[in-house]
């Protein structure tokens, strides 16, 4: 017989609501659980509300609560918790299954497909709604700065943090869009911020991922038959030269990959920007 300790959190979800309770802890051991060393206390800011996972021994388990529907928070619930407890946040880096299980709940909350209390869950954990891809123009610049700066003091090792930096995932991608932007191309203002601390501009890291070396290698060949209008936008000019580039089995096994991936779901909506920009070339119907 299991013996559960309620540990309940109440949402003010409107002048017309009654409040909410919710969350449970097993105290049954499961070998795939994650377990904790101390009590974790995460906070809503955005509603003023808190709850806190009571922990005490190896033993202690966290039972996926009874009103999370989502198939998806149901497999990547106990994943979450885990890296909790070892990272300090929820928001596990890409790569894995479970980051990739992360992504689509961000997917999910953009598309309204999360309840009112699923929502209120990962607000409390203080879940990262938007995708690491796009943290350049979501997250805090100056807030990320200074992270980095801290980042380089401890460190000591010229700003080469990891695209995927579990302690702060959120400022290795951060500082990956920025190498991607470029500093001939970031915003002026940005550029002496990162100039003033000596940012490394270039990463010392091994080059890049398979994606970004073959979406290169493409871009650089249909680009040299292609040219800036006045509009900064890239035109074909040479024709016969940008069908010789496309006729190379090789590069367009890999577009067709990419093209696949799409359909499927499971290319990120970045790698579909970069290559909606390539002149000359309708990736999706490759």
């Amino acid at each position: 017989m299991r013996n559960f300790i309620s540990s309940y959190l109440s949402l003010a979800i409107s002048a017309n609501h009654v409040h909410t309770c919710f969350s449970f802890i097993s105290t049954q051991s499961l070998s795939r659980s994650p377990t904790f060393s101390s009590s974790s206390e995460f906070r809503n800011i955005n509603r003023g509300t808190q709850f806190k996972f009571h922990t005490g021994s190896e033993d202690d388990t966290a039972e996926v609560p009874t009103y999370i529907q989502s198939p998806v928070l149901q497999l990547v619930y106990h994943a979450i918790l885990s890296h909790m407890a070892q990272y300090g946040n929820p928001n596990i880096p890409l790569g894995t299954t479970d980051g990739k299980r992360c992504k689509t709940l961000r997917r999910h909350a953009f598309e309204n497909k999360l309840s009112a209390e699923e929502m209120d869950l990962l607000s409390s954990m203080n879940f990262r709604f938007n995708s690491l891809e796009d943290v350049y123009e979501e997250a805090d610049f100056d807030d990320c700065l200074k992270r980095l700066v801290a980042y380089e003091k401890e460190q000591n090792n010229n700003y080469q943090i990891p695209k995927k930096y579990k302690p702060d995932s959120e400022l290795g991608a951060w500082v990956t869009m920025i190498r991607r932007i470029g500093r001939d191309n970031i915003e002026t203002d940005r550029r002496h911020k990162l100039d003033n601390i000596a940012f490394s501009w270039v990463s010392s890291r091994k080059c890049g991922s398979a994606f970004m070396k073959n979406y290169r290698h493409l871009k650089e060949c249909l680009e040299s038959y292609s040219k800036v209008d006045d509009e900064g936008i890239w035109k074909v000019v040479d024709e016969e030269g940008v069908k010789t580039v496309l006729r190379d089995e090789t590069m367009m096994k890999w577009v067709r990959a990419q093209r696949d991936a799409a359909e499927m779901g499971n290319l990120i909506e970045a790698r579909c920007e970069f290559l909606d920009q390539l002149p000359g070339l309708d990736w999706r119907d490759s």
